[in-house]
Formats: structure tokens, C-alpha cells, sequence
């Protein structure tokens, strides 16, 4: 039997209806908000010029390998140095959304060391965040993934880039951060391959009970990049 057309037209009109339903955010609700700006950190990592250990220039040579403030020599997992060009090339877009007392992000990320472990921390400025368990030293808490990293992964904030240098990343604060003035949220390379939860170095971790929490960006950790959520 023919369905007839007035039919077929209120039942197209009713699952448009819905289809738009489902993309309406709530009343009230603000739409996310997209990030400011976004840096590559060039402090954490060091090129040989002569003899001497230096930070990375927009003169620095695409080509040139990178080190840690040690000496040694970055690398992915699979043996392949670390380049400036490679470093500087990653990229991210993101947004972030309060829902509720808390703040959902999501991170796309491109031309990352591939393979490489990684983790992601949020701060605040206006009021200044700061991790209570390094006061004074580490200004950043970790952005934990959600729902909830799988059982296994290296840490409640981590991942593995893809063998593309890709990552996807949705991640959860609980606190409302686009109340502060300023928002940023840091990328942070595990050369050592060992992540330090919840702080972003193995130094801040391992001295973080004594009388003097020590930071160890440089050595072991390397922030790349800096996503400037609200600026």
C-alpha cells in the first residue's frame, strides 16, 4: 500500500524535529569555548650550538637534533631522533565547557612524537592554581581523562600518540575553570617514558615529601606544547 504523501511529510518534519532537539544545547547552556591561542614550548628542550646547550630559536635549524639539559638526545620509542622541526610542528584545537562544578575539554592533537607518552594538566591564573602537594614549585593539576582512563593506561591523565604523532583527548577538571581570568592547559612529553601522577615530572614526585619539591622539566619531562584556553 502507498503511504500518502501528508504521511510521509509530518514523519520527516517529526524526526527533523528531534534531530535538531538532540543538537539544541539546554537553555541557558553556553556554547564551548574554543581555545585562544596555542604556543610551542621551546624552554624543556635544548640544541647544541658549539659546545653549549641552548633553547631553540625561530633561527634553529629544522633539522637539528634536540636534547634534554643533560645531553641526551630525544627520542620516539621506535629510535628516531627527535628534530626542532619534528617538536615544532605539533599542534592542538580544543574546547572546554562547564557542566555543572566542572569543566569537560576536548584536545585534538596533531604532530606529536609518535608513539610517545603524554599527559595533560590544566592551570589557572586570576586566581592562580597551584598543586598542593609542590606549593610554590608546581602550578599545574592533571586534566584526567573521561569517562575514566581504561584499566591499564600509564596514569589517570596520560596517553600514547599515535604512530602518526595524533592524539584524542577528552578530559575533565573538577572545578569551574573558565571562571578564571586565564585558563591554559599544558601538553607534557614523558622522554624518560614514565609518567609522574599526579604531578608532570619525576623530580616534583620524588621530592615532593621532603623539605624542598624539585621540579625536573628538562631532564626527564618536556612540555611542547601550551594551549591557551581562555587568555
Amino acid at each position: 500500500m502507498r503511504t500518502p504523501r501528508s504521511s510521509t511529510l509530518a514523519r520527516a518534519l517529526l524526526l527533523l524535529a528531534g534531530a535538531l532537539l538532540l543538537l539544541t544545547p539546554p537553555a541557558g547552556a553556553a556554547p564551548p569555548d574554543r581555545a585562544d591561542g596555542l604556543d610551542i614550548y621551546e624552554r624543556d628542550v635544548f640544541e647544541i650550538v658549539g659546545s653549549t646547550l641552548r633553547n631553540p630559536t625561530e633561527a634553529t635549524d629544522a633539522v637539528a637534533g634536540l636534547y634534554n639539559v643533560a645531553g641526551v638526545r630525544l627520542e620516539a620509542p621506535d629510535g628516531t631522533p627527535v628534530t626542532w622541526g619534528s617538536w615544532s610542528a605539533a599542534s592542538a584545537e580544543s574546547t572546554a565547557r562547564t557542566v555543572g562544578g566542572a569543566t569537560e575539554a576536548r584536545i585534538q592533537l596533531t604532530g606529536l612524537v609518535p608513539g610517545g607518552l603524554y599527559s595533560i594538566f590544566w592551570g589557572t591564573l586570576q586566581p592562580d592554581s597551584e598543586q598542593p602537594l609542590c606549593p610554590g614549585v608546581e602550578r599545574t593539576l592533571p586534566l584526567d581523562a573521561f569517562p575514566r582512563a581504561r584499566a591499564g593506561a600509564p596514569a589517570p591523565n596520560a596517553f600514547v600518540a599515535g604512530a602518526n604523532g595524533t592524539a584524542s583527548y577528552t578530559g575533565r577538571a573538577d572545578a569551574r575553570l573558565l571562571d578564571a581570568g586565564q585558563v591554559f592547559v599544558s601538553v607534557v612529553f614523558h622522554a624518560a617514558g614514565r609518567t609522574a601522577y599526579p604531578f608532570p615530572n619525576l623530580g616534583e614526585l620524588l621530592t615532593h615529601e621532603g623539605a624542598e619539591c624539585r621540579s625536573s622539566f628538562g631532564e626527564d619531562t618536556m612540555r611542547q606544547l601550551l594551549i591557551l584556553q581562555k587568555w
